[in-house]
């Protein structure tokens, strides 16, 4: 049996226990309060409970054997988690974009927002930066092509003090559920876009953005022969997950 699951439910909690570990843990909580009330008897009346000890003794070893048999039966039936990642389709237009901003070119970034702004979208970027000279200078830049563009995307930087996994993945899970909400967006009107950043904070990205329910994309272009980018092949993939748990019989 195969079932789609949300990365927290296929990753974190197992995709949720089975009917034969549920009946396992049923019979060993009857087991408990069988050997309890055993004990009890015959600690506070022995000459009634002895003769007729043997009954909850071998409902105790009935019990903790069919107990035993479902946990077998769980082991043997166990679980894979299988991923599908689709990057044939363009990332739809949306709303809000998330980078990862670098004192590097702004030409994927560019690219990137004139993508969503075609169809309406790219109206607020979240920047995730480093509060430095060559990132403020990058910053500024961004700032007047926009201006220079004439586009309504609003910027909006996020300071981090290290450059990274938990500083990005804490920056931009904090977009994606509190500062999206407040400039009026749903969770599904945001994407966050892995193109830019060191491999630390794109990492930092990628989980926030996972354990979140967000949605990834990433900018590339086409390449020759020598890896070198064809000019105009320029696209905005979007990085579709699916996760599926399956059930080994």
């Amino acid at each position: 049996m195969k079932r789609r699951a949300e990365f927290l439910d296929a990753f974190l909690r197992g995709a949720g226990p089975s009917p034969e570990l549920l009946g396992a843990f049923a019979l060993g909580l009857l087991v408990v309060g069988l050997l309890a009330n055993l004990v009890y008897n015959l600690l506070t009346a022995p000459a009634e409970g002895l003769p007729v000890a043997w009954r909850p003794v071998v409902a105790i070893l009935c019990c903790t054997g069919l107990a035993y048999l479902l946990y077998r039966l769980d082991r043997r039936r166990g679980r894979q988690v299988q991923a599908m990642v689709d990057e044939s389709r363009l990332a739809p237009p949306h709303a809000g974009l998330v980078w990862l901003l670098g004192p590097g070119p702004l030409d994927h970034l560019l690219f990137a927002l004139q993508h969503h702004r075609r169809g309406g979208g790219a109206l607020h970027c979240w920047l995730v930066m480093q509060d430095s000279r060559p990132v403020r200078e990058a910053f500024h830049q961004l700032s007047q092509r926009l201006l220079e563009e004439e586009a309504a995307t609003r910027l909006h930087p996020v300071y981090i003090q290290h450059l990274d996994v938990q500083a990005a993945y804490g920056a931009v899970r904090t977009v994606l559920e509190r500062e999206a909400a407040e400039e009026g967006l749903c969770p599904g009107e945001v994407i966050a876009d892995v193109t830019g950043g060191t491999k630390p904070l794109t990492a930092g990205m990628v989980l926030a953005a996972l354990t979140t329910g967000g949605a990834l994309e990433y900018v590339e272009s086409e390449r020759d022969a020598e890896g070198r980018p064809i000019p105009g092949t320029l696209r905005v993939v979007l990085v579709d997950t699916a996760f599926y748990v399956t059930r080994e019989e």
